[in-house]
């Protein structure tokens, strides 16, 4: 199911476990790693899940709609990730 898309409606649980989620809908299960010198042109930041061994893209894999981690049920949140450099 790699690369496929998969339409939830809303109210139905996002994930089916989160070892084999293909989405992450809160921060609970992701590990944000820092490169670089920040406020330099250098600073990068990466997502991983938290054991570390698989990449996450915060603009494909994070979900719209935020997922709270107690329930696997959607709250009425929505996720936000900025690209836009600071100070551009």
């Amino acid at each position: 199911m790699l690369g496929e898309e998969a339409l939830v409606p809303i109210g139905q649980p996002l994930r089916t476990s989160s070892a084999g989620a293909l989405s992450h809908g809160s921060s609970n299960n992701l590990e944000i790693l820092s490169h670089g010198d920040e406020d330099t042109l250098e600073y990068r930041i990466k997502a991983s899940d938290k054991t570390g061994s698989k990449p996450i893209s915060l603009w494909h894999d994070v979900t719209l709609v935020h997922v709270d981690p107690a329930t696997d049920r959607p709250t009425p949140y929505l996720n936000f990730v900025c690209e836009i450099p600071k100070f551009s």
